[in-house]
């Protein structure tokens, strides 16, 4: 019998897809994975996946084998190599270490992994400390370092700010370094909240000042628990952000604004006009590789745009 702990799923791909397998998992709602890419000399990296061991039985796991694998085929790709194998709870962070370094985003932003130190020529840099877990969003995401360099350019600043699937958390500490006034989270997965809850007390000390809702924005919603924010970030797929955009309307202010983000290129079009159907204008469209993200500010709704 297993103790407690997660299924690895390693996988070799072309660098050339590296964006193709982060959209498919995130469409999969798969958000603790990692590259290698200490093999510099070839067009080859290494994916390596973390799935929840109670979570991700045997039939699940073939399942998501074959969908990669019919991902890799339908784009002409080889498959190499692949494997599975079992990782203990107690060897899961020092798994994650070997993967992480502190990085710097946008002109002020450095992301630092709580069991390293701050190099001192950075001391004046806004300090994001995450500890990895199981949650989405360490920075080094296309998608996420686009959110933390548009809330850089954003007036944050005794703002009420609202994260949608905050997945580790790492955008409201954000928005609380910039200054926010008050801190509202959303996230479904309970894996998420527990992340968001430790890397806030590791960046503030306590959680308590912030407020936390597990579940989906709408069940949220619906409960009466969201209104009249200054500012809302959502960094998940394009999807979903789809059928909350006029939500997203309804619960800001009448000044209010909304940062998009895990949006792809070719699904830049339609995400802005749906927000220019719902009466947001767009303020600033930032890309990086095949992501963007968009902000737009909440517009009277008798504004032809």
């Amino acid at each position: 019998m297993k103790d407690k702990g997660w299924w690895r799923f390693f996988i070799e791909i072309n660098k050339n897809i590296e964006d193709l397998i982060i959209w498919k998992l995130n469409q999969l709602e798969i958000f603790s994975y990692a590259f290698d890419c200490s093999n510099k000399d070839t067009n080859t990296i290494n994916l390596v996946i973390w799935l929840p061991e109670f979570y991700w039985k045997e039939k699940k796991r073939e399942q998501l084998e074959e969908i990669l694998k019919n991902l890799l085929s339908e784009n002409d790709q080889n498959i190499n190599l692949f494997g599975w194998d079992f990782v203990e709870e107690a060897d899961w962070l020092n798994t994650w270490k070997k993967f992480w370094e502190f990085q710097l985003i946008g002109k002020n932003f450095l992301v630092l992994p709580c069991w390293m130190d701050l190099p001192s020529q950075y001391i004046n840099k806004v300090v994001l400390k995450i500890d990895p877990g199981a949650a989405f969003g360490t920075g080094d995401h296309p998608s996420t370092s686009l959110c933390l360099e548009m809330l850089e350019k954003t007036i944050v600043e005794k703002k009420t700010f609202l994260d949608v699937g905050c997945g580790s958390g790492i955008l409201s500490i954000a928005a609380q370094k910039l200054g926010a006034r008050e801190l509202h989270v959303i996230d479904n997965d309970y894996l998420a909240i527990n992340s968001t809850r430790e890397n806030l007390k590791l960046n503030f000390g306590q959680t308590s000042l912030f407020t936390i809702h597990q579940g989906s924005f709408l069940e949220i919603k619906r409960d009466n628990l969201l209104n009249n924010y200054d500012l809302i970030c959502c960094n998940i797929i394009a999807s979903v952000i789809k059928t909350l955009i006029p939500h997203f309307y309804e619960v800001l202010n009448s000044q209010g604004s909304l940062i998009l983000s895990g949006i792809l290129e070719s699904q830049k079009k339609q995400i802005i006009k749906l927000l220019n159907f719902y009466h947001f204008k767009i303020d600033n469209v930032l890309s990086k590789k095949d992501w963007i993200c968009i902000k737009s500010s909440k517009a009277s709704k008798e504004l032809k745009l």
